[in-house]
């Protein structure tokens, strides 16, 4: 699965893989290759979130500059 059809996949889906995973490392289980796949996707899905965060962030003190 590439990271535009698990993005595409919707909140729900992506919650569920986010509480599957949390649950595996929480009881040290191993992950198979398909949940480490969806696992690197979560965690890139979780930085642009971030950078969208810094982002809005930054063009509000810009405009408050301006």
């Amino acid at each position: 699965m590439t990271y535009e059809e698990f993005i595409h996949k919707g909140t729900e889906f992506y919650m569920n893989m986010t509480r599957l995973i949390d649950i595996k490392l929480m009881y040290r289980m191993e992950l198979t290759d398909d949940e480490k796949q969806i696992n690197d996707h979560i965690l890139e899905f979780q930085k642009q979130v971030k950078i969208n965060e810094l982002r809005d962030r930054f063009q509000k003190c810009w405009e408050v500059d301006e």
